[in-house]
């Protein structure tokens, strides 16, 4: 009986292995491995050679279904295997630019220097490391400004090249542990505009994987921040409650060694997981430790991922936890002082911002100006790249829908159905 190596190596016929892994978007000698039986296969991995093959699920079929198998570190330190493992569960996924705005695709067709680094066959120096982290840090400022459904192919690609660069390359410890962390926290901003994308179960696995290579690479507050992400999602599309114990331990596990600012930013999805609930007393109690650990805050110690973090972000979570819980006169001034500091260049989070006032107004029964509200995020959500903003217009149709006949109700309904 054939294995899924001789399998692999029958249906791809005269194409190179190299050619494959391309099609793949796999780490060709990772997949020389598993064709010589030195690794084994994982589901997204066999489904990815079906696609790159057109091989209609064979290979698929003979990879056993299921969770994958828990990381397990070799008394805590991370060896090679590991790299490996990380590389399969990453690479395997295949991006799509389709839709990618003119920045993205020129990200996207500009070869990441990790991978000239493998090929030129060079150990990997400290400068190689410097523009990784250098990419990562621009890669989150690109999302300020692009959707999710924009920057999605762009940030899986420069973390597979990372992944790649972490299981092929030749370092040192502490390079290595950087390498790590950079993983850790392309992880984290993979599985962020995956979810902005709605690729719920994709960011899901995206978050657990960053846990597990910020832990390895000895970033605790990374680790969290992954952590506190998954929360965020879960609250939004999924158990509050079990949202709420995730985003409580993030706060918990991190809090001897985040800084006082990362801490408010996990407190911030502590808040709004609670406010998920419904548990009103909680999420209060997290707001005012969002304020407390701010005031504390010293921005020379920060890890970069904290930068968007300030007094108007933390407004408009503030507002937002007073919506989800329909205290609309507590909201509704909070939501208007922070979207008017918003404007065009940041699409995306005006749009949700508007949606969310748009809903306290529509709770103190300001039926108007919520539709007026609604429309302005309807219009930025449609160049926003966003399936999370996209998510909350329909919402507030649905919520508007119950007020046809009021003149500005009507016009946004209007505007929303047509394409």
């Amino acid at each position: 009986m054939e294995t899924f190596g001789q399998t692999v190596r029958r249906l791809r016929g005269p194409l190179s292995i190299r050619e494959v892994a391309r099609r793949a978007h796999l780490d060709p000698g990772h997949l020389s491995r598993i064709e010589a039986g030195k690794r084994p296969p994982t589901p997204l991995i066999a489904s990815a050679l079906d696609d790159a093959l057109g091989t209609g699920g064979v290979l698929t079929a003979m990879v056993p279904a299921g969770r994958a198998e828990p990381w397990r570190l070799d008394g805590g330190l991370w060896r090679p295997a590991d790299s490996e493992r990380l590389a399969a569960e990453i690479a395997s996924t295949e991006p799509t630019a389709d839709n990618a705005v003119e920045l993205a695709h020129q990200w996207l067709i500009t070869e990441p220097p990790q991978v000239y680094e493998l090929r030129a066959g060079r150990r990997i120096g400290a400068a190689t490391v410097d523009e990784v982290e250098r990419r990562v840090h621009k890669l989150r400022l690109l999302d300020d400004h692009v959707g999710g459904n924009d920057t999605y192919a762009m940030v899986t690609a420069e973390l597979a090249a990372t992944v790649g660069l972490l299981n092929e390359g030749a370092y040192s410890e502490e390079l290595g542990r950087r390498l790590l962390v950079a993983v850790g926290e392309l992880c984290q901003l993979a599985g962020w505009t995956s979810s902005d994308a709605g690729r719920h179960a994709e960011a899901e696995r995206l978050y657990l994987l960053g846990i597990r290579a910020a832990h390895a690479g000895g970033d605790i507050a990374g680790a969290a921040n992954n952590l506190s992400s998954l929360a965020y999602q879960v609250a939004n599309v999924g158990d509050a409650r079990r949202a709420e114990t995730l985003a409580r331990s993030a706060y918990a596990g991190a809090r001897r060694d985040a800084t006082a600012t990362a801490r408010a930013l996990l407190a911030e999805r502590v808040a709004w997981a609670a406010a998920r609930s419904g548990e009103a007393p909680a999420a209060e109690r997290a707001l005012v430790t969002v304020e407390t650990e701010y005031e504390h805050r010293r921005p020379d110690d920060d890890p970069e991922w904290t930068y968007w973090l300030d007094e108007g972000e933390i407004e408009i979570m503030a507002g937002r936890v007073w919506t989800q819980l329909r205290r609309p006169l507590r909201a509704v001034p909070i939501l208007e002082r922070a979207t008017a500091g918003y404007g065009a260049d940041t699409g995306r989070e005006t749009a949700l911002y508007l949606t969310w006032l748009a809903e306290s107004l529509l709770q103190a029964n300001e039926v108007e100006r919520a539709a007026d509200a609604a429309t302005r995020a309807l219009r930025l959500s449609r160049r926003a790249g966003s399936a999370r903003a996209d998510d909350r217009v329909s919402e507030l149709r649905h919520l508007l829908g119950h007020h046809h006949g009021t003149p500005a109700v009507d016009a946004f309904e209007e505007e929303a159905s047509t394409a």
